[in-house]
């Protein structure tokens, strides 16, 4: 078995955007774990006002028990679909401390929520991926993955830096079905001249992602929603 090829060394901000059904959600949730596995403790952001059903902040005695705190844009917040500019969220991302995820929406609404942010956002080190499903409504064309881009740095006022590569259908998902929505991804990626930061498998391919020479670093995830979740 090759040995995998590691994840780049995180920024002092990293944000995870996409389309409905991208499973942004669930990558932010496992990069931060994935962080806390290298001695990381991190801030994790709740930005996602688009999806109501599964959200990071749902989560948030989980992750604060593994290490990883979770700041949502209110004080409560489990019901609550629309932040406003908040001091825990500011002061998160100003400190140097400890690094950020930040889990933003990825539609045009969505995106928004980080740009109250985003002068604060940009005079520190950052990157902001992309997470593409390429098996997703208008995201299974290079042109789809380009305008998804175009909209979402319009309303974050955020350059994407790179995408991540999410090739699934749940639990119908296979070795040959992730090669050739990844694929697809590696077209975009050279089309925009934009690298794969990395691609993500569930922990149920892992065996069979560990023999493959994928050509980027790889994220193996546990899923914390339920198989039918889109986020």
């Amino acid at each position: 078995m090759p040995p995998l090829v590691p994840l780049p060394a995180p920024s002092q901000i990293t944000v995870f955007t996409g389309r409905f059904g991208s499973g942004k959600t669930e990558i932010a949730l496992n990069y931060a774990l994935h962080l806390v596995d290298h001695g990381i403790s991190p801030y994790l952001v709740d930005l996602d006002i688009v999806t109501p059903y599964f959200r990071t902040r749902d989560k948030a005695e989980e992750m604060r028990q593994r290490g990883v705190e979770v700041v949502s844009p209110f004080a409560v917040g489990q019901h609550i679909d629309v932040p406003a500019i908040s001091p825990r969220i500011l002061g998160a991302i100003e400190q140097a401390a400890r690094p950020v995820v930040v889990d933003l929406g990825g539609d045009e609404q969505g995106a928004r929520a980080l740009a109250q942010y985003a002068s604060t956002v940009n005079d520190l080190e950052h990157v902001m991926h992309l997470v593409v499903n390429p098996f997703r409504p208008f995201m299974d064309t290079v042109e789809g993955i380009q305008a998804a881009v175009r909209e979402i740095a319009g309303s974050s006022r955020l350059n994407v830096s790179a995408l991540v590569s999410n090739p699934n259908l749940m639990s119908e998902s296979s070795p040959e079905l992730f090669l050739r929505g990844h694929r697809l991804v590696q077209q975009a990626s050279l089309a925009m001249g934009l690298d794969i930061a990395f691609a993500v498998v569930s922990d149920s391919l892992s065996r069979w992602a560990g023999d493959q020479a994928i050509g980027s670093p790889l994220l193996i995830i546990h899923r914390f929603f339920p198989m039918f979740d889109p986020a």
